[in-house]
Parts: structure tokens; C-alpha cells; sequence
């Protein structure tokens, strides 16, 4: 059921929306931005369910008909854009989603409003085909952009909306819902939270995942063994990642992590803000065979391969030249 209270943190943004409610101010364009797993659809979600209740409030009133409808996944009045032929968004899907029925007047509610999922996906032909719409919109229309990186919208598209961002959460808001809403423990909401970066989405997806821990034991071993490894076998152990292959930030993360956890302990001498926590014993024993050049020479290759990766690198290669860098250091 959504409601702006039950959403975790992003003030600003929840304020933001409430406040244009309010004051009679409800933009005809939104881009709500932010990482996978932010929460930008629980904001849209909320705010345009929001918008149609028939009690008028900052909030829905979970009582309605309007609030009723939504919450049954059945509002005429409320419509999701999708990519339907490829991964990005085509100005067949603008079209036919948007252009051949915006100038149908709403149902029965105050607006119609279009939640278009992956925005930042448009390609230029459909940006430019949602733009004849958002210029000159009917004054029921209503656009709600989600999108990874604002980045990629034509300025024009930028002008003619309001850029509201959902930015990572402190840790101790992740912590807090992992052990209050999940039942996780302490210990492993300090770890959860910390691979979350602030993101609830991701927190959850890891905390209810076996293959994270899993993956994580794999990616500790491998480390342990990589000095007693020539290089040879160092470069051949990468084939042991391919299944991880879809997940390759994530394995990276857990090696940064895991080489800025060694750092710590060699530096300060204590677990008090070790991510890797339940391995503290490790990371002692295995602090005292590095330098600290050593290890920030290997935080900087892992951090250029995560980097490359992101630029749509070879995945194995890019893990290869990673080692070699790891081994040379």
C-alpha cells in the first residue's frame, strides 16, 4: 500500500512533491533519478496515487475508490510506458503508448498519468516524439520520468521538467530497516548496509540473497590465495568468476571492500569499522603479510576494472589485466 509515510527516507524529494500538491503548483513533467533500487517507482507510485485521490490530501487516503483502484494494480487513469520490442525505449513505444491516447480526456479521475519506467532509455527519435507532447500538454497530463542517469535526456526534455534526484540513504536508515523490516541481524546489517551504498533495493535484494554470501566466501578465498599463486594460476582462477559474470560490480565491490577492510586494520589497528566484520580474524593475520602500497596500488586496479567493466569492457579480459596488475604490485 503506498504512502509518502511509509517511505524510507528521500525528505526532500517527498517534501518536494507534497509541497506542489499543496500549493496548487503540480508540474506537467517529472524525472525522478537515481541508482536501481533507489526507490524512484515507490515515488512515483506514491505521488501519483496521491494525485488521484479523491480526498485531495498530500497523502493517500487508502480509502477510496481512486486509492482502491491503484492499489489493485486495475486505475484507469494511471498508465506505465514500457520498452515492448528492445531494451531501450522506441518512439513506436511513445507513440503508441502515449501520443495515439493523450488526447483521450481521464476516465474519471483529475489527471492522466503516464509512469514511463527506464526513461533515460529513450532513444533520440522517441525523446524527440514525447517532447512534441510535454510542450504543449493537455491539463490533465501528467509525465513522471524515471531514470539511472539524467544524464542521457535531451536538453530540451531537461527544460520542460522538474529533476527531483533519490539519493543514497545514510547507513544507519539501511541498517535500521534491514533489522526492523527483514529481521536481520546486527552484524549482518552492518555488512548489508555497506554493499547497499545507501540504496534500500539493494540492500534487500542481498540480504534475502544465499548466492551474495556465497559469492562473497569465493571472492575472500580467492583473494587470501592470490599472493601464493604465480601468475600462471592467478590468470587461470579468473574462470572461476564466469558464473559471476552478470554480477561482475558486485564481485568487484567485495574485493574492494575486502582490500580497504586490510587497510584499515593495518592503519588503525581495529575492527570498529571493518565492513567485513565477521572475518576480522582474517584480515588481521592476512595485514601483516601487505604494505600499504601494496594495498592501495590494488584498491586503484580494482577500482579501473570496476571503471572499465562500466564502459562495457570483456569481462574476462578485463579480470586478467586486473591480476596482472595485482601480482606486478
Amino acid at each position: 500500500m503506498y504512502t509518502f509515510e511509509k517511505i524510507i527516507g528521500h525528505k526532500n524529494v517527498i517534501n518536494n512533491l507534497q509541497n506542489s500538491i499543496a500549493y496548487g503548483k503540480v508540474s506537467h513533467a517529472y524525472i525522478i533519478d537515481g541508482p536501481k533500487g533507489a526507490g524512484k517507482r515507490l515515488l512515483a507510485n506514491t505521488f501519483a496515487k496521491t494525485l488521484q485521490c479523491i480526498q485531495g490530501g498530500t497523502t493517500p487516503c487508502n480509502q477510496c475508490i481512486s486509492c482502491h483502484a491503484y492499489d489493485s494494480g486495475n486505475h484507469p487513469d494511471i498508465l506505465f510506458v514500457k520498452a515492448t520490442k528492445t531494451k531501450s525505449l522506441g518512439v513506436d513505444d511513445v507513440r503508441e503508448q502515449i501520443g495515439q491516447n493523450i488526447d483521450i480526456k481521464p476516465y474519471q479521475y483529475p489527471y492522466k498519468i503516464y509512469i514511463v519506467q527506464d526513461a533515460d532509455t529513450m532513444t533520440v527519435q522517441a525523446q524527440n516524439a514525447l517532447l512534441k507532447t510535454i510542450e504543449e500538454p493537455p491539463s490533465y497530463g501528467i509525465f513522471l520520468l524515471l531514470s539511472t542517469n539524467f544524464n542521457r535526456f535531451l536538453p530540451t526534455i531537461l527544460s520542460r521538467c522538474v529533476l527531483l534526484s533519490a539519493k543514497p540513504l545514510p547507513l544507519g536508515q539501511v541498517k535500521q530497516y534491514l533489522q526492523q523490516e527483514l529481521d536481520i541481524s546486527s552484524e549482518k546489517s552492518d555488512l548489508y548496509g555497506a554493499f547497499s551504498q545507501g540504496n534500500i533495493g539493494r540492500a534487500r535484494e542481498i540480504a534475502t540473497s544465499e548466492e551474495f554470501l556465497d559469492m562473497r566466501q569465493k571472492v575472500i578465498e580467492w583473494a587470501v590465495e592470490l599472493s601464493k599463486r604465480d601468475v600462471v594460476d592467478a590468470i587461470g582462477g579468473v574462470k572461476d568468476f564466469e558464473i559471476y559474470k552478470e554480477k561482475a560490480q558486485e564481485v568487484l565491490d567485495i574485493l574492494y571492500t575486502w582490500y580497504r577492510d586490510l587497510l584499515v586494520v593495518k592503519q588503525l589497528e581495529t575492527s570498529t569499522s571493518l565492513i567485513h566484520k565477521d572475518r576480522a580474524e582474517l584480515l588481521v593475520q592476512e595485514a601483516k603479510q601487505i604494505s600499504f602500497d601494496k594495498l592501495t596500488k590494488y584498491l586503484d586496479a580494482v577500482q579501473e576494472t570496476k571503471d572499465q567493466l562500466r564502459h562495457n569492457a570483456n569481462f574476462q579480459l578485463a579480470l586478467e589485466v586486473m591480476v596482472l596488475t595485482l601480482k606486478e604490485s
